[in-house]
């Protein structure tokens, strides 16, 4: 009879742990290697800082937007063509603060509460995540340059550009992420 039941047995040794005691040289390579860690906590940094100061000159640039279309500088179609791309500028601050949650969620501590769908396991988890946003990007892009009234060929070939990018993109996920599953 077959066992369909996942081997569960913890007393093999792990391919990071030693089956010995550690001595004192291997202890103190471990706390020098497992500190290292924290080294992600630059780039984590840095992405936050850019994520808030870009959500923030965004937002700037939208009530300044808003505030031309009250005093009657600009009509509603060209307010609308500019808040599609504030929303581009503000997806984008928002891909910079995720991919800097999960670095601190995989290098330094796990113990953010985060919701189910926001949750980083591995590397791969937070790529998932950046190529969702990105395929959003593209398409909020999309949608700018289409209400803007650029049409003709330009059009297509950005549309088929875009199309071929998020093919790729759809095609990568599958392919590499949806073997774990």
């Amino acid at each position: 009879m077959e066992d369909t039941h996942k081997d569960t047995d913890v007393s093999k040794p792990s391919l990071c742990a030693p089956e010995k005691a550690p001595s004192r040289r291997g202890a103190a390579a471990r706390r020098v290697v497992g500190g290292t860690r924290m080294i992600a906590l630059i780039p984590a940094f840095a992405l936050a800082i850019c994520a808030f100061a870009l959500t923030l000159a965004t937002a700037v640039d939208a009530f300044t937007a808003i505030g031309h279309y009250i005093e009657g500088g600009v009509d509603l179609n060209q307010l609308a063509i500019e808040l599609v791309e504030y929303t581009d500028m503000f997806l984008l601050g928002v891909v910079l603060y995720i991919v800097a949650l999960g670095l601190v969620c995989l290098f330094v501590t796990d113990k953010i509460p985060l919701p189910k769908w926001l949750e980083f396991h591995d590397l791969d988890d937070l790529k998932e995540r950046l190529i969702s946003v990105i395929v959003v990007m593209l398409g909020v892009y999309f949608l700018g340059v289409v209400l803007s009234g650029r049409g003709g060929l330009d059009l297509v070939w950005l549309g088929v550009g875009i199309c071929l990018v998020i093919g790729a993109l759809t095609f990568f996920t599958s392919a590499v992420f949806k073997h774990r599953e």
